[in-house]
């Protein structure tokens, strides 16, 4: 408790610092005529309508469930400059780097774009995520001028990799991972380059499904075309264009406030990789977080090299990795455009772990280095605003690739889907609990879970069991959110899986006393025998018909002292089945009367009190050390095998 309290003191002593001077490349020249507030609001509000109509068209018309319904895929706006102007309800860890792949597709086509024109890739090494996002965009002209950028980014089921998934981690290059496609264009000047899309088909699996989602980012991407023209036509281009930049220059106003209000200083955090995929554990990312007046840079030197693995960050994913959780610390109501970007910036090593050196594999980057860049900053920025961090939030350790042969109908037919209703949750924060479900710190609670249902009926495979998992949630005063318990069973023949995640050993960590969650881990286990196998959250296997798959995933970090949760929370929780009655007298000091089951308080009061004299000084973060993680040696029982990065 004491180290927190010193963090809150030196936080309170800084001194106030002088208003500084707006950066000049940040004030367009446009931002001094004179802005009408009403015609600013509409036009603000036209363009998040544009983005929602992108979003839900791309949404309808996907053929693959990992667009259509678990919904990895984003929409943006941007301007003919590359400069986003707007997104909504998308992915952070796309729409917080698609700028970077723009200005590369812009400069590429330099001189040579044309209205009708859709230009796609796929390469981490021209600024995308990574090989699995697929990207699309055309330019949007008016009047024969070049105004926006229409552009949807999608996760693909498949790549032509040398395995049947998106996301071969244990590629060794780039060329195990797939097909790359460098920028190029599958339209010019509205006219489809048939022998270029040919090409990219003939290099997928399931390439009817993937047809149908390129047209469905068609779709989206000619949908926002059509609304940005409309809106044009309506404003002509020198008044939207003036409006436009009114907008950017808004959001700049109030981000650089935001900066200000933040204690100058360095400031440091450091998060581990599970393994790099081929054996060796906890790898090292350091960020150190620098706020000097309205600007905050990101370092990433303090990390270590690269992986012989797709294990790798790309220049894409680092920036965005670096931005997203500043942006999370910001008022929510400031647009989240070019005008806050522009206060962020970021920077790695080529070679690292953070910033792969070409050929190296960049395959797991948004959510394997993404993630856990994440996290570092996350818990350097815990040390400069406490109040506006929250505790680390799950990874996708327990969201398989299965694939096979479903033999269930007369016709035999290969499948292939990723699983994303064993995911982790979120972490908690200073003023409420975690949510479950969150998956991922690079999606930020944007993706879905498909329903039993529709799963059951799509793929050969049964859902035994998914179902909260208890005391999976990191503890404090506000709790994560809850893991999961689920249970599969293949139908009509075995299955194959590609485990591509993190977080089984390296927890989500907690924030100002809090506790971090489980971790979890997973499975499989022979009917006959009752023997299991338990994988790292790396590792390719196959699941016989007489075996099931069990993944537990971890609830989200703790935020406070879990001593200050409310009495009542505690037993609420209990009666939702996040927490048992053993961890609430253990960790929170709640003693529970039972038939009828309360709170008894006078037990309570007299445990608290001891427990308050007796325990540990709570810290800022934890855990800060690699490996903390026990759920995996808990479980294991005698008999039982774990394999680390099996293939």
């Amino acid at each position: 408790m004491m180290a927190i309290k010193n963090a809150i003191k030196q936080k309170a002593s800084k001194k106030p610092r002088k208003t500084q001077k707006p950066n000049k490349k940040s004030v367009t020249k446009k931002s001094s005529k004179s802005i009408d507030p009403i015609t600013f609001a509409v036009i603000l509000n036209r363009f998040k309508t544009i983005a929602d109509e992108m979003t839900i068209t791309m949404e309808k018309t996907a053929w693959t469930s990992i667009i259509a319904l678990a919904r990895d895929y984003s929409v943006a706006i941007y301007d003919y400059k590359a400069r986003q102007v707007c997104m909504q309800d998308a992915l952070p860890i796309h729409t917080n780097s698609m700028h970077v792949v723009l200005e590369e597709i812009a400069e590429t086509f330099k001189g040579n774009i044309y209205e009708g024109d859709v230009i796609v890739t796929n390469d981490p090494y021209s600024g995308n995520t990574h090989v699995a996002d697929f990207v699309t965009a055309t330019p949007v002209f008016h009047k024969g001028k070049h105004m926006f950028w229409s552009v949807a980014k999608g996760h693909q089921l498949d790549c032509g990799a040398y395995v049947p998934t998106s996301v071969a981690i244990q590629a060794t290059d780039v060329w195990q991972e797939g097909l790359q496609l460098p920028p190029i264009k599958f339209y010019e000047k509205g006219k489809r380059c048939e022998d270029v899309v040919r090409m990219y088909l003939a290099n997928v699996r399931w390439k009817e499904l993937l047809y149908g989602d390129l047209m469905a980012q068609l779709g989206s991407i000619w949908t926002g075309q059509r609304r940005l023209i409309e809106l044009a036509g309506e404003y002509g281009n020198a008044e939207l264009e003036k409006y436009m930049d009114g907008i950017l220059d808004y959001s700049d106003r109030r981000m650089s406030a935001e900066i200000k209000s933040y204690p100058d200083g360095d400031y440091h955090g450091v998060s581990w990789l599970d393994s790099d995929a081929k054996g060796k554990s906890n790898i090292k990312i350091g960020a150190k977080v620098s706020v000097r007046g309205d600007k905050i840079h990101v370092d990433f030197s303090n990390s270590d090299p690269q992986n012989p693995s797709g294990n790798n960050g790309s220049r894409g994913v680092m920036e965005a990795a670096a931005g997203i959780p500043i942006l999370c610390t910001i008022d929510p109501t400031i647009p989240h455009n070019d005008g806050v970007l522009r206060h962020i910036s970021a920077d790695a090593p080529e070679g690292s772990v953070c910033n792969a050196k070409y050929p190296a594999s960049t395959a797991v980057a948004t959510v394997g280095p993404g993630d856990t860049m994440q996290e570092a900053v996350w818990k350097a920025l815990a040390h400069a605003v406490p109040d506006r961090v929250m505790g680390g939030n799950g990874k996708d350790g327990n969201m398989p690739m299965i694939h096979g042969v479903d033999r269930r109908g007369k016709k035999e037919v290969d499948f292939g889907m990723v699983l994303f209703n064993a995911a982790a949750a979120g972490g908690a924060s200073g003023t409420c609990d975690g949510w479950p479900y969150f998956m991922t710190s690079a999606g930020m609670g944007g993706l879905k879970i498909m329903s039993v249902e529709l799963m059951e009926l799509f793929y050969p495979f049964r859902i035994d069991r998914q179902e909260i998992a208890a005391d999976s949630v990191g503890h404090g005063k506000y709790i994560g959110g809850p893991g999961i318990d689920l249970c599969l069973s293949p139908v009509g023949g075995g299955l194959n899986c590609e485990l591509f995640g993190e977080g089984q050993s390296n927890p989500p960590f907690s924030v100002m006393g809090g506790m971090p969650g489980i971790g979890g881990g997973s499975y499989k286990e022979s009917l006959k025998t009752k023997k299991r196998k338990y994988y790292s959250s790396k590792g390719r296997f196959e699941l016989a018909a007489d075996e099931i798959w069990v993944g537990v995933s971890s609830g989200g970090g703790g935020y406070g002292d879990p001593l200050e949760r409310e009495p009542d929370a505690v037993l609420e929780s209990i009666i939702d089945g996040m927490l048992t009655v053993e961890s609430a007298r253990n960790i929170y000091g709640v003693i529970i009367s039972k038939n009828p089951m309360t709170v008894n308080l006078k037990e309570t009061k007299a445990l608290r009190k001891k427990k308050r004299k007796t325990r540990k000084p709570l810290e800022i973060t934890s855990p800060n050390i690699p490996g903390a993680a026990t759920w995996v040696k808990e479980n294991l029982r005698a008999g039982d095998e774990y394999l680390l990065d099996a293939h």
